[in-house]
């Protein structure tokens, strides 16, 4: 076989690969700024990615001290996956450092406080400060602080100016960070939002959730006139074209939206392209595919594909989403228990009720797996991904010109491949290629409106990932035998 080509068998993985010249050492170190103290940071390449490498520092007063604080400090952040907060991948013995080093992804960027001597306009400084309270907000739901937020502990990446929350400290009060993010509002909206900022630090807005609020309110207050005009002129102009045109969209008899089309599916492997009428079509504003009918959408999955690894349960070929195991198909992403395919469109309160119970959904009228392959196939639990971890093998498979995944060899010879296909929030995607995020049925105990996921990326992998339910990520369904 010639250098440069591959060959999959029928269960989708490589035959012929593993990382190929991809090192696993780190490499190209450099020391980068670490706010946190007693410790340093470096800059290093590893598996052809930089990575930031956060360590005990060689003049630290209390090495012993500050190692158990990395160690605590991971453990919380670890669990956070956000967008807009830097992730932590592993805690590993590295050359490095003497001792146990914390692995994050590196941000290409520069210090909120650098960036702002650049002079950015008042819509970017509003976006930034927009990430910062989603990051901050969703630490304190998982009941995790950031204890250090400052401008030198938020990053701005170079490319699209994206906010990063970076060295978390873990320690004092969710009223702390309110009144360090007073400061940061001071600072990307000091003539609008001065109120805010007060209450920030002055106790009287006791929340993120209540900053929100707050913002908001001053943003209606503001804009009012000019909506009201806005919403007169639009009922005048164009009320007659949306008559008729938009049919409700029904979730297990409930409307939930009105949509274009009766159903929508995230479509990452097929070529996106103008279709004619009664056939799928491109949504311009998502990068969706949509679908009119459910039956359009590869399902009914004949149950003889499924690959006998050894374990308790049969696992599918490839992700939901695809229709046979091409090695480029990386499948769709889906919201937990979104069975239409509506989670680009739902807030969390639609997907799962707060006053309803958290339950396990496989093989539910919940489950998208049993809804949309029909007969057996369902979403697996967190013990069966726990089962597939710990009793096989799993290789790193990384090619140029294919979705970087895992090879999972089982106990019988037989193999599966898990493509890293990222996960999307809303309508924006992230991580693909880089990150695989794929759903278990089992929610999180305690959690708030949580679900345990297996992540995986070149470094680390973990079945224990909770992940809020208006996520989308993978599913790879199971079967049980028979």
């Amino acid at each position: 076989m010639p250098k440069d080509e591959y060959y999959y068998s029928g269960s989708g993985f490589y035959e012929e690969s593993d990382a190929g010249n991809v090192n696993a050492s780190f490499t190209d170190v450099s020391d980068v700024p670490c706010p946190l103290t007693g410790c340093a940071a470096k800059r290093a390449r590893r598996y052809g990615q930089w990575w930031t490498v956060t360590g005990i520092a060689p003049d630290c007063s209390n090495p012993v001290e500050t190692q158990q604080q990395l160690r605590e400090l991971y453990a919380q952040v670890v669990t956070l996956n956000h967008p807009n907060i830097t992730h932590a991948v592993a805690m590993v013995h590295t050359p490095l450092f003497d001792g146990e080093a914390v692995i994050e992804e590196y941000i290409d960027g520069e210090s909120l406080a650098d960036f702002m001597q650049s002079q950015p306009d008042e819509m970017l400084c509003r976006r930034l400060l927009g990430q910062i309270i989603d990051a901050l907000q969703y630490s304190h739901h998982k009941a995790v602080v950031h204890g250090n937020l400052s401008p030198h502990t938020v990053m701005v990446t170079h490319q699209d100016h994206v906010a990063k929350l970076v060295a978390y400290r873990c320690r004092g009060s969710q009223a702390d960070d309110l009144s360090a993010l007073g400061d940061l509002i001071d600072l990307l909206a000091p003539h609008t939002l001065k109120s805010v900022a007060e209450g920030c630090r002055n106790g009287r807005i006791a929340s993120i959730d209540g900053v929100r609020k707050a913002i908001q309110g001053h943003k209606s207050r503001r804009w009012l006139p000019i909506a009201a005009f806005a919403l007169i002129l639009a009922l005048v102009t164009v009320g007659a074209f949306w008559t008729g045109h938009y049919t409700a969209m029904l979730r297990d008899g409930r409307q939930v939206d009105s949509l274009p089309l009766p159903g929508i599916y995230y479509s990452d492997t097929v070529t996106l392209r103008a279709m004619p009428n009664n056939n799928p079509i491109v949504s311009s504003v998502t990068g969706a595919i949509i679908y009119q009918n459910l039956s359009d959408h590869p399902g009914d999955i004949d149950e003889g594909l499924a690959v006998d690894l050894g374990l308790s349960v049969l696992w599918a070929p490839f992700n939901m989403g695809c229709a046979d195991a091409n090695i480029n198909n990386v499948g769709n992403l889906y919201t937990w228990c979104d069975t239409v395919g509506l989670g680009g469109y739902l807030s969390i309160d639609d997907i799962w009720p707060a006053h309803r119970v958290m339950t396990d959904i496989t093989g539910s009228k919940s489950d998208a797996a049993r809804r949309i392959w029909n007969g057996g196939w369902r979403m697996p639990t967190h013990e069966e991904w726990n089962e597939l971890l710990v009793k096989c093998k799993w290789s790193l498979i990384k090619q140029r010109g294919i979705p970087m995944g895992y090879k999972v060899h089982g106990p019988t010879g037989a193999e599966i491949f898990l493509p890293m296909a990222g996960y999307r929030l809303r309508f924006r995607g992230y991580d693909m290629g880089l990150v695989g995020h794929y759903w278990s049925s089992t929610p999180v105990p305690g959690g708030d409106r949580q679900a345990y996921a297996a992540r995986m990326d070149s470094i680390a992998i973990s079945i224990d990932d909770t992940v809020t339910l208006n996520h989308s990520c993978s599913i790879r369904p199971v079967l049980d035998k028979k």
